[in-house]
């Protein structure tokens, strides 16, 4: 490609990284089994490079009877990155192993230039790798939607295994770069990082069991310093004082005692797990229920579940029509289809709805069932007994993906005036808990047919203009799913065991009587003001709010009525052009951009409202529901290292 047809990058306060270069090996000399490493060096991958080859087809690389055991040369990537023009006309191939940070549905993206190709294994091993991303010509640095062919299916990978992957690229002319990014469970796209990749090398383990069980273990030792903010140690084996089979860093942690070999049959938290059973499990030794779904980690070992997966507890393991989490509670057997809990928790289609007094749930007011989120009360009350301004909701229900079979991705979106935070799983997705006019936030999460979700919306009101609405859309299909027949929640209703957040309060009381059903923190929160938590309220049977006496009745039937939604007073749309410059003169190239967003508010001054970041890809955004008045607006630019632009001149917009 010719390298006049893209602007030059001269970046002005930040470096582009992520190609670390070692000294090269000429190994043209050696023979193919002897340029292959003994070990498997965490944090970066080989890359080889042949020189010389014309074409831009990944082809005129792997056809080379030198490939793959006799490049030119080998350097060293701590990232799926290479940034740097390197040269014109050769190829090159990078492999090794990515591990998965969680468990979960993951993407790939590939970009460069000239003509790249990824492919994944579904083990450890080259023999199960297929492609499933490419560059079939050229894009931009960091330009993933090019061609529908640069992103790979969603595919299901577990937390801490090896999968073997291979890069091809080739390069003709001109500039030359390629990057491989992924997305999943809590990631936003981001080039693969060094803590996911290991470099390639000769079979170390007798059996994959073997090479398994030592990975999983050196992977959690990495982990565990990477997210406690130690320096890594590669000294193998690990460090470990009184070779009990526990890390000293992880020992020294969870209060145990480097010194002391006895420790490592010790259960500090009381879930029938040892010390070495939960380093090994990854599992959390102060904690009974890692995942925080209700079964307490050795139980979930016990019955072959994943004591680091929540969404086990909501799955049948022996098919007998009650989920794990209602088979641990009424203590049957999870893996007997014969041993059925008593009665399950009686569902109702749509939502439970908690209704406040107050931006931060300060008082109940009332609960609701509700066939769908969508409201738009304006400047009224959204029911009796709550005041116009300055309220919150909660609500919460189980959404079920409709679909027949596969996987889909399904988008929430919500809007509210003002704020809003939407937890999928229990995940906190969108968190948008500002004051600010009507603004839209979305969230894509990929979906098994048939699988559940949990979903848990929270809103506050500040004044003026007050709406809030949930829509969920199938990606496949465009279309908008209907919310009350694939939403269901716990009956408030109607009494039952079934516990969600495992703190040892059924979800219909909580639902009832206004706490939150998946947060377990009903020992510590205290609905009262006084000092009589939620947990000691249930257990007296008090209502937490009054701490009057619950008779064994219902509350108050909860209200129904709707108050009728005016119109938001105004809108504006804003527009822009792409910014082509720096603030030093120097190019600005489009890949580089990484979002916008709108600042606004009612003193020049002050604009202390922000939209949700707004899309590279658009030059123009519409702030709806505003009030009457003069409203202010500024823009500003992020790149896709964080950095941001100053703000743009300030707007002023009449609203009549």
């Amino acid at each position: 490609m010719d390298t006049l047809r893209k602007p030059l990058l001269v970046p002005l306060f930040f470096a582009i990284g992520g190609c670390q270069v070692w000294q090269g090996r000429d190994i043209d000399s050696l023979p193919p089994t002897a340029s292959l490493p003994e070990q498997s060096e965490p944090g970066q991958v080989d890359i080889r490079y042949w020189m010389d080859i014309p074409g831009a087809e990944p082809s005129a690389l792997t056809e080379l009877t030198r490939y793959p055991d006799n490049p030119d040369n080998i350097e060293t990537l701590n990232t799926l990155q290479q940034t740097q023009n390197r040269a014109d006309y050769y190829g090159a191939m990078a492999q090794g192993f990515i591990t998965p940070p969680r468990d979960g549905l993951y993407r790939f993206f590939v970009s460069g230039d000239d003509q790249v190709e990824f492919w994944l294994s579904d083990s450890q091993t080259p023999d199960g790798a297929t492609k499933i991303a490419t560059v079939p010509a050229w894009t931009y640095p960091d330009d993933y939607e090019k061609y529908s062919s640069q992103g790979s299916a969603a595919i299901n990978l577990e937390a801490g295994k090896r999968y073997y992957f291979q890069i091809i690229f080739k390069e003709r002319y001109g500039d030359d770069h390629f990057a491989v990014a992924w997305e999943g469970p809590n990631l936003s796209r981001q080039v693969v990082p060094a803590s996911a990749i290991s470099s390639w090398a000769q079979p170390s383990y007798p059996s994959e069991e073997d090479a398994v069980k030592a990975y999983n273990r050196g992977y959690r030792i990495g982990y565990f310093d990477a997210q406690n903010g130690l320096s890594m140690n590669p000294q193998y084996p690990p460090l470990d004082e009184d070779q009990d089979g526990l890390y000293d860093n992880w020992e020294t942690f969870h209060g145990l005692n480097p010194n002391d070999p006895e420790d490592a049959s010790s259960d500090r938290d009381d879930d029938f797990l040892t010390a070495l059973e939960e380093f090994d499990l990854g599992t959390n030794a102060e904690r009974a229920d890692t995942d925080g779904d209700g079964i307490p980690d050795g139980a979930e070992f016990a019955y072959n579940l994943d004591p680091l997966a929540p969404n086990d507890a909501g799955e049948d393991a022996d098919g007998d029509g009650a989920t794990n989490l209602e088979e641990y509670q009424q203590g049957t057997d999870l893996n007997d289809s014969e041993d059925v809990p008593v009665a399950s928790q009686a569902m109702i289609d749509g939502f439970v709805g908690q209704y406040y007094v107050g931006k931060s749930f300060q008082t109940l007011a009332t609960y609701r069932v509700e066939d769908s989120v969508n409201h738009d009360w304006a400047s009224s009350s959204p029911l009796q007994g709550l005041p116009e301004d300055n309220f919150s909701v909660r609500w919460n229900g189980v959404f079920t993906a409709p679909h027949d079979s596969g996987t889909r991705e399904y988008e929430f979106i919500v809007r509210t005036d003002d704020g809003v935070r939407l937890y999928l799983d229990n995940n906190l997705v969108i968190d948008s808990w500002v004051n600010r006019a009507a603004a839209t936030d979305r969230y894509a999460i990929a979906l098994d047919s048939g699988e559940s979700v949990p979903i848990k919306m929270e809103y506050f009101d500040s004044i003026r203009l007050a709406s809030a609405q949930l829509t969920i859309v199938d990606q496949q299909t465009g279309d908008q799913i209907s919310q009350s027949a694939n939403v269901d929640t716990p009956d408030p209703g109607s009494e039952s065991s079934q516990d969600s957040d495992g703190d040892g309060i059924p979800d219909y009381w909580e639902l009832r009587y206004g706490t939150d059903m998946m947060a377990q923190d009903a020992g510590t929160v205290v609905a009262s003001g006084s000092d009589v938590t939620v947990m000691e309220a249930y257990q007296s049977n008090l209502n937490p709010w009054t701490l009057e006496p619950i008779s064994g009745s219902e509350p108050d039937s909860p209200d129904t009525t709707e108050p009728v939604p005016t119109e938001p007073d105004g809108s504006v749309e804003m527009s822009w052009s792409v910014p082509q410059k720096r603030a030093d003169g120097s190019n600005l190239n489009a890949g580089e951009i990484s979002h916008y967003k709108i600042f606004y508010g009612l003193e020049e001054n002050n604009l202390d409202m922000e939209t949700q970041n707004i899309s590279k890809d658009q030059t123009s955004y519409v702030i709806d529901g505003l009030d009457r008045g003069i409203w202010f607006f500024s823009i500003r630019v992020y790149d896709t290292n964080g950095l941001a632009s100053q703000p743009s001149n300030v707007e002023a917009f009449q609203i009549n």
